[in-house]
């Protein structure tokens, strides 16, 4: 009895101290008996300096927790329960093989404790001693049969290993016990997707959404499946009975949102998105979906909209207010797009997606230099980006600044000679040079590089023909040109011009017709050539109508001007010379 009340009375000490403890920085030293307790007080002051301990631990000072959990198993060396935890912190620590050899002695001292084995196997796993970490686990398994944590663990630890038929055997013992078990179903489902057994995947994700409609993970690890072996009416459909087992998770709209807007099924993106809004009115993330929705339909004032009421949730959100000015560039809105860009530049001065569209503003209204010198920042910025030295050199180009575009474009391929973007954009800089050769080497990198760069072919082929030079193979790159875009009705000029180069009249008219169909908008040059063509086809009339048509879209062009008068002064001479005849 009296040991019993002594115990009590050290617990409730305990109490009494652990507030003194914190607040004045004690340590289980300072309040240390300064004479030896009895024996029947040893268990007591273990408890004691467990207390002291967990009191560091608990703010994460585990250097400081640890002499203090010695102290007490100084006074209580058998209980497997303080040299579990001695372990457990060890281990947090980095104290790799004290915190090993405790935890064998947690086991030594139970070794019928579920606990000590799991303990045990955990710092084994750490150590990648996989064999022994995965017999303590076993251990468990034989020790509680019928629990399910030590099989996923054990489950676990063959995944890490990657090894993945031991894991699934591992937890096919799991369902032979335990046969509605939805997250053994679930982690088979996820083994199949590792190894790719789409199949297989789908029946236990299936199974596991059975057995468990809330399970979030299967949901959506089986719309995955279905994506990912493209297969989107079956995500969609997963998606939406998700939605509906879990209507309290938005998650499953949201994907479901995404994946009809990557399918270009906008109005029924719009649809779930709108929805979605009724539920999370102030979710800043479903405003700017249905933003993107509104975005990709070209609605843009409804798609400003939405960005705004994203911006207003969350005035930070620095990439909804990028979309909101990429919305007003769009829109032709260039004062508010402008505006929104120097917010976010305010903000984040690093922000070179900020930039470079800042940038391409300046650029679309003229204002070059203004463009540069924001382009420019952004290259210094970053400048081991050989992407912006593409959009400087662009800028450059634009201005009419040739020479520092080409300087800029290879500095940019110094970076990374394998962007055929760069390498385009320098054979454009070079033909406005009238370095023929130089802009025909960096177009056949591009073709190198992209066998399948349409516009590289065409650019080759189009130079050829206007230089008169050539002309069998300009032909053959402008039709290889077609052949990946057979309805860009620029190519189909290229060709026609090619073939009035070589004499080949009717041919010519014939595609040249066909390139005003096709050019998306009205093209001066397009009508400049079918001028030419008609006239070489004896067609007057209407080469005079194809060319006041490319006069009216470029009045500046004194080359056609010319042919007019021309064509007009043959005209009045023939009659002249008709009445004189008479």
């Amino acid at each position: 009895m009296t040991g019993r009340l002594l115990a009590r009375a050290s617990v409730l000490l305990v109490g009494a101290m652990l507030t003194a403890c914190a607040g004045t920085g004690l340590t289980s030293s300072d309040l240390a008996p300064r004479r030896a307790a009895p024996a029947q007080d040893r268990r007591a002051e273990a408890y004691y300096e467990y207390a002291v301990a967990q009191i560091a631990a608990q703010s994460g000072r585990f250097t400081d927790a640890i002499p203090a959990l010695r102290e007490a198993l100084k006074r209580d060396s058998s209980s497997a329960y303080l040299w579990m935890t001695l372990a457990q912190w060890l281990g947090r620590t980095d104290a790799a093989d004290e915190a090993l050899a405790a935890a064998r002695r947690a086991v030594e001292i139970a070794p019928d404790d579920a606990a000590t084995h799991t303990t045990l196997a955990e710092l084994l796993r750490t150590q990648n001693k996989w064999p022994e970490a995965e017999a303590e686990l076993e251990r468990v398994i034989a020790l509680n049969p019928d629990a399910e944590e030590p099989y996923l663990t054990l489950a676990r630890y063959e995944v890490e290993q990657k090894a993945y038929d031991r894991a699934r055997g591992v937890l096919l013992r799991l369902i032979a016990k335990s046969p509605r078990l939805s997250q053994a179903r679930f982690l088979l489902g996820r083994l199949a997707i590792e190894t790719e057994s789409w199949d297989e995947a789908i029946v236990e994700l299936q199974k596991a959404v059975e057995l468990d409609p809330d399970h979030d993970g299967a949901w959506t690890a089986l719309g995955y499946v279905y994506e990912t072996r493209r297969k989107p009416d079956e995500a969609i459909e997963v998606y939406r009975r998700a939605a509906q087992a879990n209507p309290d998770n938005p998650a499953f709209v949201e994907r479901l949102g995404d994946l009809l807007i990557r399918l270009g099924r906008f109005q029924e993106a719009q649809a779930e998105i709108e929805a979605l809004a009724e539920v999370a009115p102030r979710d800043a993330r479903v405003w700017m979906k249905l933003g993107a929705v509104f975005y990709e339909q070209k609605q843009w004032d409804r798609a400003a909209d939405a960005f705004r009421r994203a911006v207003t949730l969350e005035p930070t959100n620095l990439r909804a207010r990028y979309f909101l000015a990429t919305t007003y560039m769009d829109a032709g809105k260039d004062t508010e797009a402008r505006a929104e860009l120097e917010r976010i530049l305010r903000v984040d001065p690093r922000s070179i997606d900020a930039r470079v569209q800042l940038g391409f503003l300046y650029g679309r209204t003229k204002h070059y230099d203004e463009a540069i010198a924001v382009l420019r920042d952004a290259v210094n910025l970053e400048p081991k980006r050989s992407e912006l030295f593409l959009y400087l050199g662009t800028a450059y180009f634009r201005a009419k600044q040739y020479e520092r575009a080409a300087e800029t474009l290879q500095e940019g391929l110094g970076l990374d000679d394998k962007n055929k973007d760069l390498h385009f954009q320098l054979g454009v800089v070079f033909e406005k040079q009238a370095k023929f050769d130089d802009a025909v080497r960096a177009f056949r990198q591009v073709i190198t590089l992209d066998p399948k760069h349409a516009e590289a072919y065409n650019y080759v082929g189009y130079m050829y023909a206007e230089r008169g030079q050539n002309l069998d193979e300009a032909i053959q790159l402008i039709n290889q040109a077609l052949a990946i875009e057979p309805e860009n009705g620029y190519f189909i000029d290229s060709l026609g011009w090619a073939y009035y180069q070589k004499g080949r009249y009717l041919e010519a008219l014939k595609e040249l017709k066909r390139a005003v169909e096709k050019a998306k908008d009205p093209d001066p040059v397009i009508y400049d050539h079918l001028g030419d063509a008609y006239l070489k086809n004896g067609l007057e009339a209407e080469a005079l109508a194809a060319w006041e048509k490319a006069l009216q879209l470029d009045p500046a062009a004194e080359g056609v001007k010319k042919k007019i008068d021309d064509l007009k002064d043959r005209g009045r001479r023939a009659k002249s010379g008709s009445k004189t005849s008479q």
